[in-house]
């Protein structure tokens, strides 16, 4: 698989035919007709109760998301559904993830905007994402947090674009450290690395405090070495952010957060 020229160095998406989807939506079916029932307890539930939440769009953007590699397709699907029903609990995993949904008594977490998806995508169609690890520090529960994470992970997925190209996340890191909560980073972190069907392109951290040395060290390990290398620290004046973010095609002000100085909502 060639590989995109640009800074992420991501393995591009094949060029998309009809001919193309329909045959790799008919390999990713054989084989997940091989993966024993016991194993696609969760998907079966799902097929069964809220077949539209894994029909051959869902499907899909698994493909995408593993450049058309059909077995790692359906294994990361597999683990997705019975991570959903994990997260979500058997009474609203098979609900659209919608604030009329699954989400419906998560509110209060998504209003304080934990995860943000911003309103444009990167010059190469990632979308764009906001993780605000200050919000932490708020008395909201870590299960609605994550809950959230995957929701709006779907509402970015909503673009074609990010199917194919991915997402690139700016980070604000915990202003006081006693507000983090590492078990909730690392179920973040595992659910991007092979669960949710998302292709992170980087991670961009706007200006770390010196701890996040001892947060990383934590993370790492569980996103993998593909991911880990895509981490990036930004700090400085809103000029030299805008100047260090510009070899990743975000060095305009309507690139940047409004939290960072920017203009980007």
């Amino acid at each position: 698989m060639r590989k995109d020229n640009n800074i992420y160095n991501q393995t591009a998406t094949p060029d998309e035919t009809p001919i193309l989807i329909k045959n790799k939506l008919a390999e990713f079916e054989l084989a997940l007709d091989d993966v024993g029932d016991k194993e696609k307890r969760c998907y079966l539930m799902a097929k069964e109760k809220g077949p539209d939440e894994c029909n051959d769009a869902h499907k899909l953007i698994f493909l995408r998301c593993e450049v058309f590699e059909v077995d790692r397709a359906v294994a990361r699907f597999v683990k997705y559904w019975e991570a959903r029903v994990a997260v979500f609990g058997e009474d609203k995993a098979f609900l659209p993830l919608a604030v009329d949904g699954a989400l419906k008594d998560d509110m209060e977490s998504i209003e304080v905007d934990y995860l943000q998806v911003a309103n444009k995508t990167d010059p190469d169609g990632r979308a764009i994402l906001l993780f605000d690890f200050n919000k932490e520090g708020e008395d909201l529960s870590s299960e609605s947090l994550l809950r959230v994470v995957w929701y709006q992970a779907h509402v970015a997925l909503t673009q074609e674009s990010c199917q194919k190209r991915g997402v690139v996340v700016y980070v604000r890191c915990i202003d006081r450290f006693m507000d983090w909560r590492p078990s909730l980073s690392k179920k973040i972190a595992a659910a991007g690395r092979g669960i949710l069907p998302i292709r992170f392109a980087g991670m961009h951290f706007i200006h770390p405090p010196s701890y996040v040395t001892l947060i990383l060290a934590v993370v790492r390990p569980v996103v993998g070495k593909k991911l880990r290398n895509r981490f990036y620290h930004h700090s400085g004046s809103v000029d030299d952010l805008l100047n260090s973010l510009s070899k990743f095609g975000l060095g305009d002000m309507d690139m940047l957060p409004t939290i960072f100085g920017g203009e980007l909502t």
